[in-house]
């Protein structure tokens, strides 16, 4: 039995559709984020505290090279809300 010469070529990954649909998609994600930090930038630094951050921190986001996600970069460098001891009442 023959196998098809279709079976044994390899396929090529994606096509240029979805080349172009991811490397729109990431465009504009990185629009987004960008634009995320412009609105964060904007807050003064009492309002920028309160949400865990600092006037350095956004800047620290600002410098990141292309395609390092700033937000998730802020989002790590935001401390951990301590929690309270889970405390059992005991009657």
């Amino acid at each position: 039995m023959l196998k098809s010469r279709q079976a044994e070529l390899p396929s090529v990954p994606g096509s240029l559709r979805e080349r172009a649909g991811e490397f729109m998609a990431r465009a504009l994600r990185a629009f987004s984020q960008r634009r995320a930090l412009r609105e964060l930038a904007r807050l003064d630094d009492r309002m920028l505290r309160d949400i865990g951050l600092t006037r350095t921190d956004i800047d620290a986001a600002v410098s990141l090279p292309r395609g390092t996600d700033p937000i998730a970069f802020l989002a790590a460098r935001r401390p951990r809300p301590q929690r309270p001891p889970n405390r059992l009442r005991v009657p």
